[in-house]
């Protein structure tokens, strides 16, 4: 397989956002993927098991057509083959966006480091332990390939409304 080209970051790893993010509104312009009368959504569960256990829980007891969506960031404290393998299981169940954790997973031959575009407020330990984290999460993460299909956006049907899921 042939890696994708991205374009070379301008900051530090971790001060920038890729130029892959960014997306027109038009992308929010069509068909819903998925349609159910309540639509939960969970953005940075950041490999908390126990935050996704309960969030499990509650979403079982939802009555009527539901729909759970993970708005990226799922992965980041499950550094830990088995917790990542586990985690990433559990989310797939579901449906998922990719997040910029998960893009970057992706994305090892680039200097993005975490992705996160830490403005420059954000002191260079956290950016440099962001970046660290990063490097261990890529190494606990044998089964990420099955990210790399995952969308950064979807539409939905909640009710009578569309909603894009950025």
């Amino acid at each position: 397989a042939r890696a994708r080209s991205r374009p070379r970051c301008v900051n530090p790893p971790g001060r920038n956002c890729p130029l892959s993010y960014p997306y027109r509104p038009e992308a929010c312009d069509r068909v819903p993927e998925l349609a159910a009368d309540t639509v939960w959504i969970a953005g940075g569960l950041y490999g908390n098991r126990f935050a996704l256990q309960a969030l499990r829980d509650l979403f079982e007891k939802e009555k009527g057509s539901k729909a759970l969506v993970f708005n990226g960031d799922f992965h980041w404290f499950d550094a830990d083959r088995t917790l990542f393998s586990s985690v990433n299981a559990e989310v797939m169940k579901f449906h998922a966006l990719r997040g910029n954790v998960e893009t970057e997973l992706l994305e090892s031959g680039f200097d993005a480091g975490c992705g996160c575009a830490y403005p420059e407020w954000v002191d260079d330990g956290t950016v440099s332990r962001s970046n660290e984290i990063m490097v261990r999460l890529r190494a606990a993460a044998q089964d990420a390939a099955r990210l790399a299909g995952l969308p950064m956006h979807l539409v939905a049907r909640v009710g009578p409304a569309r909603a894009g899921i950025v």
